[in-house]
This record gives structure tokens, sequence and C-alpha cells, in this order.
């Protein structure tokens, strides 16, 4: 009985390893690769300057110049004039790609050329940036296109005659 029971088991065991092999078949199928190189985008200042003219400040308020070169100074505190500007950027990259356009997320300080850093006197706040392009994508056009950026002016009550200036950074990349 013991002999019927080793040779059931052993073949078994011999059974399940060649229905193994069976099962084991293998089989290839074929994938493609691809990949395309971009030109590399270049951003330029064509001109201007994000310039909220000259302003009377008869209490805190608010300017939005906006990136078409609209500046409503209507029922405000203060009194706008001199002219406005906008700077113009030109993108160059591969024709017919998309380009997503990176603006400040954070307000950026305008200093009184001559004031002190950080006094609230000598420190005007530009914010919530825009561009004149649509959901801030432009599409190249013969491998390059342009687009203008506006902003937020915030005026304290007690600002300094002067001039303010500062910097603010653009960047771009392939959508």
């Amino acid at each position: 009985m013991t002999k019927t029971i080793r040779f059931g088991a052993a073949g078994i065991a011999m059974l399940s390893a060649l229905g193994m092999s069976t099962a084991a078949h293998a089989d290839t199928a074929t994938a493609d690769a691809t990949a395309e190189i971009l030109e590399a985008l270049q951003l330029d200042l064509t001109d201007g300057a994000l310039d909220f003219g000259a302003i009377v400040v008869n209490g805190a308020d608010t300017l939005t110049l906006q990136a078409n070169g609209v500046m409503d100074c209507a029922n405000k505190q203060v009194v706008c004039s001199g002219a406005v500007d906008n700077p113009l950027f030109t993108v160059q990259g591969t024709d017919g790609k998309a380009v997503t356009i990176n603006l400040p997320t954070a307000s950026i300080d305008l200093t009184r050329v001559g004031g002190t850093v950080g006094t609230s006197a000598d420190t005007l706040t530009v914010d919530n940036f825009t561009s004149s392009e649509a959901g801030n994508e432009v599409t190249l056009s013969g491998g390059s296109a342009t687009f203008t950026v506006g902003g937020t002016l915030d005026i304290g009550a007690t600002q300094n005659a002067g001039i303010y200036e500062g910097t603010f950074d653009v960047s771009v990349d392939y959508s």
C-alpha cells in the first residue's frame, strides 16, 4: 500500500509538472517608442515696463492696470495722471506648440528711490498679475508669440512722494 501511495503521489507530481510546462507558454508583443525634440524656449522683454503712471494720493486705494493697458481711476482715493505702460514679452520656440505663461503668485514690493526698505510709507505692493492671454497660455505661430502683463498696485494712505521701483519675473514652458 505504501508503494501505491508513493507511485500515486509521484504520478500526480509528474502530471502537475507536465501541465505547468504547457501552461508556461510565452508570447511576445511589440510596442513603438517615440520622442519629440522641441526647440528651447526663449523669452525676452521686448518693450515697456509695468508702469502705473503718476499718482496723487488722497487716501489708501488699489489700482488695477489691466494687461491691455486700461486703468480705471474713476471714484478712487487717488488721482491718476501720466501715461501707463505694460511690458511686452516675446516668446520663441517650436511652431504650433502651446506655451504656458507663469506669472508671480506672490506680491512684489516697489521701494521708493532713496527711501527706506521695509518702511510702509516707502513701499508699494504689486500683486494679482495677469497676462493678455486667456488662461495664461499662448500658441506659437511661426515659432513666436507676444503677450503683455498687468497687475494691481496697493497704495497706502501715507505714501511718501517719489519714484518707486521693483522687479518681477515671468517665465514660460511648453504646455
